[in-house]
Formats: C-alpha cells, sequence, structure tokens
C-alpha cells in the first residue's frame, strides 16, 4: 500500500520539506522579484525581567522595506532594511516601572521558505491561491544608537550608553492575502536575537537580547507569477498507518534480588580503629552508607539478605600493622552498622586488603584521575580530582610501575618505591592519592516482593529498581496505548535492564507507536536479532520511506 508522508514525525517532515525543495518534485508557482513595506508594533524582552511580565513589557513600534524572490518553489531569498524604536523597563514592575529606549537600523539577509506550497501540494491551478503563508530565517548585522544619557539603564548591572554595532538573527513568518497578481497585503511576526550588550545593559547570566515585531504591509510583485503547467502529483513512499507490533511478554523473575554498591571514605586517627562518627569527613561518608541502607529498605517487606564491606588500608608503614587497621577498621564498620539496624549477624561478611596496590597501580598509569574502579571513586564532587600529575612525577612513571609489579615483600616495595626520583614523586603520591586508598567498599544485597499494579505504578517512578521487567510491562498495558504512561513505563523497563532483550523490544515498540523512530533503532540493537525485532526494523524502513513494501493482512511485507 503506498501512502503519503507521516506529519506525526517531525524529522519526516523536514526530510519531506528539504526533499522537495531540492528536487522542485511538486509542480507549483514561483513569485518574481517582490518589494515589501512593513510597518508596525514591538516588544523588547529585557533579560533582567521574568517572562512572566512579557504581556506588560512596554510597546514600541518599527518598519523595514524588503526584496526578495523565489527561486525554487519553496525557497527563496530576500533582504530587509528596518529602523524600530526599542523600549525596555530596567528591574521587574514591583520595583519600578520606569522605562528607557533606543533606536536601531538593521540589515538582514533571509532565507525563506514557502510551507503554503508544502501543505497544499497541489498544482497552481488546482490549489487556491488567496493565501500565502512563508517562514524565513536570517542573519543580519544591527547598529543601535541613542541610549538614554539622563537615566540609568539598569540599576544592578553594567550598561553603555554609547552607540554600537552588533550581529543578529532572526525568524518568523509572514502571511500574504492575494489582492491581485501584482499587490498583496500581509501580516508578519518575527523574533530577532542580538547580543546582550543590545539594549545597553550586559547580564552575562543571559547571553542574548531579544525583540518580537508584528507588523502589516504591502507586497508589490514586479512580474505575473509564473504557472507552470499541470504535472503529475508525487507521493512519498512512506507507511502513515502503524501497524500491530509484536510486544512481548517477559519471563516473570523467580526471586527478585537487588544490590546497592559503593565507596566510603572514613577518618580514623593514626593507629586507631575506632570510628568517631563526627571527626572530619565521617559524617559524609557515614550519612552516605546509612543511605544506601535505607534505599534498600523502603518497603517494610524487604528483606536485606548480605552486607560485604571489603575494607582497604594504603601500602605505608608496616605491612602487619596495615594488617591489623584494614581488618579492624572494618569491623568497626560492622560494629556501626548493627547499633544502626537490627541485622543478625548472618548477613554480614568481611574481607580486607591490608595495602591498595591495585589502585595505586591504576592511578599512576592512568596519570590525572582518581576515577578507577567504576564511577564511584569519590561520590563527593569537592574530592572528585586529584591535582594534575606534575611532570616531576610523569617522568618516572614506568619506574614506579615496574617497582610496584615487583614480586619484593610489601615494606620492601614500599622502601624502594621511596627512592624512585630521590623520592620527590613518592611525596606527591602520599599527600594526594594514598588518602583514597585508605577506603571501604560495601554491597549491600536485598529480596524484594512482588508488588501489585497500584504500587508498581507508583514505584517505577519513585524506585524502578524494585520491579521486574514483567511487572513495569503490567504498568504499560493497565494505559492506553501510545500514552505518555505507555510510553514512560516501557522504555524505563529497558533503561533499567539494558541486557534484557525483551524489554529492549518492547521498548521500541513504545517508541515506534510514538513516531520516535531513532530511539526505536537504539532499542532494537539491545534487542537481539529475533523475527520480532526484525519484523519492528522492516516497520520502521517503511516508515521511513526505504525499501520497496506493501501492507499483507494488516502486516509490513519487503515486495
Amino acid at each position: 500500500m503506498m501512502c503519503c508522508g507521516n506529519r506525526g514525525n517531525s524529522y519526516g517532515l523536514l526530510v519531506l520539506c528539504l526533499w522537495a525543495g531540492i528536487m522542485q518534485a511538486v509542480a507549483q508557482q514561483r513569485d518574481s522579484v517582490y518589494f515589501q513595506f512593513f510597518a508596525g508594533i514591538n516588544k523588547s524582552a529585557n533579560e533582567h525581567l521574568p517572562w512572566s511580565e512579557f504581556s506588560s513589557y512596554p510597546w514600541s513600534f518599527g518598519c523595514f522595506v524588503g526584496m526578495g524572490k523565489e527561486w525554487t518553489p519553496l525557497w527563496g531569498g530576500r533582504l530587509s532594511f528596518g529602523y524600530n524604536h526599542n523600549k525596555s523597563r530596567n528591574v521587574p514592575a514591583c520595583e519600578s516601572k520606569d522605562t528607557w529606549g533606543w533606536d536601531d537600523v538593521e540589515l538582514f539577509a533571509d532565507a525563506t521558505f514557502d510551507l503554503t506550497d508544502v501543505w497544499k501540494g497541489k498544482s497552481s491551478e488546482e490549489r487556491n491561491n488567496k493565501f500565502n503563508l512563508k517562514a524565513f530565517a536570517g542573519v543580519g548585522g544591527l547598529a543601535t544608537f541613542r541610549y538614554p544619557k539622563d537615566r540609568p539603564l539598569s540599576y544592578l548591572y553594567p550598561y553603555s550608553a554609547d552607540n554600537k554595532i552588533c550581529w543578529g538573527v532572526h525568524a518568523g513568518l509572514t502571511a500574504r492575502w492575494h489582492l491581485s497578481d501584482y499587490w498583496h497585503w500581509g501580516a508578519e511576526l518575527s523574533h530577532t536575537m542580538a547580543p546582550d550588550k543590545f539594549n545597553g545593559v550586559v547580564d552575562h547570566r543571559a547571553p542574548m537580547d531579544g525583540r518580537t515585531n508584528l507588523s502589516i504591509g504591502i507586497t508589490y510583485l514586479m512580474f505575473r507569477p509564473k504557472r507552470p503547467p499541470k504535472g503529475p502529483v508525487v507521493y512519498s513512499n512512506r507507511l502513515k498507518t502503524i501497524p500491530r507490533l509484536p510486544l512481548k511478554l517477559p519471563e516473570p523473575e523467580p526471586t527478585k534480588k537487588r544490590q546497592i554498591a559503593g565507596r566510603a571514605f572514613l577518618d580514623f586517627p593514626v593507629n586507631e580503629t575506632t570510628i568517631y562518627p563526627a571527626y572530619r569527613r565521617n559524617p559524609d561518608e557515614l550519612g552516605k552508607i546509612r543511605s544506601s541502607v535505607d534505599s534498600a529498605r523502603f518497603d517494610p517487606t524487604i528483606r536485606i539478605v548480605s552486607v560485604s564491606l571489603h575494607g582497604y588500608a594504603s601500602p605505608e608503614s608496616p605491612y602487619a600493622n596495615n594488617t591489623r587497621l584494614a581488618k579492624g577498621r572494618t569491623a568497626a564498620l560492622v560494629d556501626y552498622l548493627k547499633g544502626q539496624y537490627d541485622l543478625p549477624d548472618s548477613v554480614f561478611h568481611t574481607a580486607y586488603t591490608p595495602e591498595d596496590w591495585e589502585n595505586l597501580r591504576a592511578f599512576v598509569e592512568a596519570g590525572n584521575r582518581r576515577k578507577v574502579k567504576g564511577d564511584w571513586w569519590y561520590d563527593n564532587p569537592a574530592l572528585m580530582e586529584t591535582p594534575e600529575m606534575p611532570e616531576e612525577v610523569r617522568r618516572y612513571r614506568e619506574e614506579l610501575l615496574t617497582v610496584i609489579d615487583s614480586s619484593l615483600e610489601p615494606d620492601a616495595k614500599e622502601a624502594q618505591l621511596k627512592q624512585v626520583g630521590g623520592g620527590k614523586p613518592y611525596q606527591w603520591l602520599h599527600r594526594h592519592v594514598y588518602p583514597g586508598l585508605r577506603h571501604t567498599d560495601y554491597i549491600i544485597e536485598y529480596v524484594v516482593r512482588e508488588f501489585p499494579l497500584n504500587e508498581a505504578k507508583r514505584l517505577i517512578y519513585l524506585h524502578p529498581e524494585a520491579l521486574s521487567v514483567e511487572e513495569m510491562y503490567r504498568v504499560a498495558q493497565s494505559y492506553e496505548v501510545g500514552s505518555d504512561g505507555y510510553y514512560e513505563a516501557l522504555t524505563i523497563a529497558a533503561d533499567r535492564y539494558p541486557d534484557d532483550p525483551t524489554a529492549n523490544l518492547n521498548a521500541a515498540c513504545a517508541c515506534v507507536q510514538v513516531r520516535r523512530l531513532k530511539d526505536a533503532e537504539a532499542y532494537l540493537e539491545r534487542a537481539g536479532d529475533s523475527k520480532e525485532a526484525d519484523y519492528v526494523r522492516r516497520v520502521i524502513r517503511a516508515m521511513q520511506g526505504k525499501g520497496s513494501w506493501r501492507m499483507e493482512h494488516g502486516k509490513v511485507v519487503d515486495n
């Protein structure tokens, strides 16, 4: 079945417009050289004022003359010269209603696009020529002058009353009504953006100033419009209606086991293994651990089955003492959590590494960033980065790595590390890297019950990790196909379980329903090569107008 363009797909409309303009496949009339004169009112948008006050911005006026021509039935160009008197207020109306004005002259070069010809899609003899609508966009220059000298332009920000020249962009719509073959009258709505200095006040938080113009005027065509002979209507080979898509019911999850992983950097006094909750960074780090446990206990029926703690110490001082510290500090964290939560001893599992040579090596090899194991080396943004590794350390990187990789005993290895480069590399590492090697990694595992539909519809936004793919599918099925809730439930499932082929297939189908074809293709890349996924790919190609296809028994079939 051959059908017209997909108006619901914004990408498809843009491609159709560009294709039609370049190929000139639609036989429509072209405007000859024309002249315009428009005048009207404007409002200047002062970036210091909230948009909620736009309706109360002061009105002003402007006009322009233009000359243009259509080079194809759809595309054309225009050169316009304009004058505007602009007005603005400095501060919100609740502070002061004073206004100030300034003038500018401007020259813009525009590209025009005939929207009427796209919508009608007929030859000039068949369509109604009484109305024409063009979109335009252009760039140009503006010369501003006559800023007020007797009053401040702003009470809060720097300003300048000097004349200036700046660049600008504008875009808008021009509507014309046919009076005769040569005379048209019409209206134009446009919005102009210029750099922040345009209104005389510079506020770097808002890099652009704006002005909206509404004008009416006349257009004169130099020559009678050329009317090409009738030709056949060319249709696009695009699938317009969406066929039934092969959503799959996911398999239920036998046991819904979840886990939360994190890393804490607790501070201990030298050689001590006792946790002091108020000591240095400990309030934040202990709060991070409690937040992880609380996140796993958002529902009273959730059962925590395992808390695994692995403590690390930095490779300094005697190895035996580091063993004592890593083991004792890990045990101290277990005691702290037991005091905070009613958890049995059986759920706790501990391990320790006396000296974290692995992370030290990874940092020396990487060079600059402390992010080594995953993306949570430091969760605190203020502690995310170390200083850039200086040249005196980079110069000895290979020698440092050789020592770290050696088979020496830990204490002998540390002693040799201190000798590299006269000891300066070790001093820098000890100051900037070793604090991050004193950490505790934790993994909290818990089991979640199955949730009825009314709870699942709430949890899919608050705790999507607690739901299975099958539960999220049931949430989607409770909404109308193509609705926001339907689309969000299926895409949340795929984003939460990126390796699940069924979740990604269903998310691709949801994207096709709302004509987000690029997103659908991305989900299909993770959906595998099942026959259902291949069929959805075929539907997408048909909606894009690619290949040769037909409809057979309600399905898209390749010719």
